[in-house]
C-alpha cells in the first residue's frame, strides 16, 4: 500500500510540475505577516497593495494599527486617485520650511497642496510627520473627489457649524465611511494604516462606475507588439500568485483525490537573471483528510548560485554548479513576460480583445490540441535541467552508498525521466482560458488569469487536474539586485557533500 501511494503521489507531483509550467509565465507577493485573511482591513490592504498604492515594511509586515501621517496620506491619495495638476507654477510656489526635495513625500505633497486637497499651516510648515485624524482625512477625501453633503450630519460630535460637517456628512451619505458608533463619528481619533486602506477602497467603490469592456481601438497585433516592446525593457518586477488545483489520480484500482492551494511571491531581476521566491503549497487528500503544507523559499543569483530552504532539516541547501547553470538558463525564459507573450502570439487569432478605461483585456479560449503541443515543448525544454539535477544527485549519493544501492537509485532516476517523456505523449488540455490584462497607458502586464483542465496517463496511472490560477505583477523596474543573506551563504549545505542519510531524507519529501 505504501508503494502504491508513493507511486500515486509521485505521479501527482509530476502533474503539479506540468501544470506549474503552464500557469506561471513570469513570476510570483505573499500576504503581510501581521495581516491575516480574517483581519478587518484585509480586503482593503490587499487590494491597494496589489494595485501598487500601499506597500509594507522590509520586515514583511504592514503595521495596520500604526497611525498614518500627513506625508503618508499625501502619497497614498495621489496614487489612489491619480491626482495631478497641470499648473506647474502653482506646484513650485508651494514652499514649506519643513519640506525639502529629499523628503520621500515631497512630490506628493506638492501635488496635493497645489490641487487644494490639503493645506499647510500658517507658520509655513506642512508637518509631514504629524498624524491625521478621522475628521481631517474626511475633509481631504471630500476635497479630492469634490463631494458635498446633501443633508445634515447625523453625528453629535460633528455639529452643523463644524469645519468637518460637510465632508463627514458627504462621506456618510455616499456610503464611504460610518461613525465609530451610531451617534459619534470620532473626528479627533487618529487614522491607522489599515483604516485608511479600507476607507480608500470604499471611496473608489462608491464613486466609480464599473467599466464595461468595449471593442478596442487598436488591433490585437498592435496591442501584442506594444506589450512585447514594453516587456523587453523590463529590468525587474515583483509578482504574486495564487493557484488552486483539484487532482484525481487513478491506478485502475483506486482513486485518490487531492486538493492543493499555493501562494507564492517572487522578486525578479532580469539581467543578470536573479530571483527570490517564497510561499507555501498546501495539499489535502480528501478521503483520509491527511494534510500537508510545504514551505517554498529559494534564492538564485549569477554571483552566488542557487539556494533552497529544506523545511524537514530546517536548513538551506546549495545546488551544484552544473544544475544551477541549467536552471538559470530555463529561469531566464520562464521569468520573462516578453517571452511569454511571444509564446502566446501564435494564438493571436484565437484571442478576443476588449478595452476598459484603464486596460486592454485579452481573452483566449485555446484549442486543446494546439495548446497541448505548446506545453509539451515547454516540458521538453525542462528535461535537460531535470536530468542534470538527477545525475548530480545520483553521482554524489553513489559515492557514499554501496554499488547495488547506487545502481538502483540510478535506475529509478532514469525510470522517472522516462516516465515524464512517455507522459508527454499521453497528455491533453481542455477548457483552456487565458485572460491577460495589459495597462492601457504603459502596456505593462498587470494580471494573468488561467483556467484549465489537464488529463494525463503516466505509467498506467490516469491523472486529471482542474486548475485555476491568478498572477498579479507590480513594482516594475524598482529592484536592482537580489542579495542572498550572509547566514544562508555561510551555513548552506552543499548537495554534493550531503551524507547518504541526509540525501535520503531530502529525497523522501517527494515520496
Amino acid at each position: 500500500m505504501k508503494n502504491k501511494k508513493r507511486k500515486l503521489y509521485t505521479t501527482t507531483a509530476v502533474a503539479l510540475a506540468v501544470t506549474a509550467v503552464a500557469a506561471v509565465p513570469a513570476s510570483a507577493a505573499s500576504p503581510f505577516s501581521d495581516v491575516s485573511e480574517d483581519h478587518p482591513h484585509f480586503e482593503g490592504i490587499s487590494s491597494l497593495y496589489t494595485a501598487g498604492v500601499l506597500h509594507g515594511y522590509s520586515d514583511g509586515t504592514f503595521k495596520p494599527s500604526q497611525a498614518v501621517t500627513r506625508g503618508q496620506v499625501a502619497k497614498i491619495l495621489v496614487n489612489a486617485f491619480g491626482l495631478a495638476t497641470a499648473d506647474t507654477a502653482s506646484v513650485e510656489k508651494q514652499n514649506f520650511k519643513d519640506l525639502n526635495k529629499s523628503n520621500e513625500y515631497y512630490n506628493a505633497i506638492k501635488k496635493l497642496t497645489a490641487t487644494g486637497v490639503v493645506k499647510g499651516y500658517d507658520d509655513h510648515t506642512f508637518r509631514p510627520s504629524e498624524t491625521v485624524t478621522r475628521g481631517q482625512i474626511a475633509v481631504m477625501i471630500a476635497r479630492a473627489l469634490d463631494l458635498d453633503a446633501k443633508g445634515k450630519s447625523p453625528f453629535v460630535d460633528v455639529p452643523e457649524g463644524s469645519s468637518y460637517a460637510n465632508a463627514v456628512t458627504a462621506l456618510y451619505e455616499a456610503g464611504i465611511s460610518t461613525g465609530v458608533s451610531a451617534t459619534e463619528y470620532g473626528v479627533n481619533e487618529k487614522v491607522t494604516r489599515g483604516q485608511l486602506a479600507t476607507l480608500i477602497v470604499n471611496t473608489l467603490a462608491a464613486t466609480s462606475t464599473p467599466s464595461t469592456p468595449q471593442p478596442s481601438a487598436l488591433t490585437l497585433e498592435e496591442v501584442f507588439n506594444k506589450a512585447l516592446a514594453k516587456q523587453q525593457d523590463v529590468k525587474s518586477m515583483k509578482a504574486s500568485m495564487t493557484m488552486t488545483q483539484a487532482i484525481q489520480v487513478n491506478d485502475g484500482k483506486e482513486t485518490i483525490k487531492t486538493n492543493t492551494s499555493s501562494k507564492m511571491s517572487m522578486d525578479v531581476v532580469v539581467d543578470p537573471m536573479q530571483f527570490f521566491v517564497e510561499g507555501t503549497v498546501a495539499m489535502t487528500e480528501l478521503e483520509s483528510g491527511e494534510k500537508m503544507e510545504m514551505p517554498i523559499k529559494m534564492y538564485m543569483t549569477a554571483k552566488d548560485g542557487m539556494y533552497m530552504y529544506e523545511a524537514t532539516q530546517s536548513a538551506w541547501l546549495k545546488f551544484p554548479t552544473d544544475m544551477y547553470d541549467a536552471m538559470l538558463e530555463q529561469a531566464g525564459v520562464q521569468a520573462s513576460a516578453a517571452d511569454q507573450l511571444e509564446m502566446l502570439k501564435e494564438f493571436a487569432k484565437d484571442f478576443t480583445l476588449k478595452e476598459t478605461d484603464n486596460a486592454y483585456v485579452l481573452t483566449l479560449n485555446a484549442d486543446g490540441e494546439k495548446f497541448t503541443k505548446l506545453i509539451k515543448d515547454q516540458i521538453s525544454s525542462l528535461l535537460p535541467m531535470l536530468e542534470t539535477g538527477a545525475a548530480t544527485a545520483t553521482k554524489d549519493t553513489a559515492e557514499v552508498q554501496s554499488g547495488e544501492t547506487a545502481t538502483k537509485d540510478t535506475a529509478e532516476v532514469q525510470v522517472g525521466t522516462d516516465e515524464i517523456l512517455a507522459s508527454l505523449n499521453n497528455m491533453s488540455f481542455d477548457n483552456i482560458k487565458y485572460q491577460l490584462t495589459i495597462d492601457k497607458k504603459t502596456f505593462d502586464m498587470k494580471n494573468i488569469e488561467i483556467d484549465m483542465t489537464l488529463a494525463m496517463n503516466m505509467a498506467d496511472v490516469k491523472i486529471k487536474v482542474d486548475q485555476k490560477s491568478a498572477i498579479k505583477y507590480d513594482a516594475f523596474n524598482t529592484l536592482t539586485t537580489i542579495t542572498i543573506p550572509q547566514d544562508v551563504l555561510k551555513n548552506a549545505k552543499d548537495l554534493s557533500e550531503l551524507s547518504a542519510k541526509e540525501m535520503e531524507l531530502v529525497s523522501s519529501i517527494n515520496k
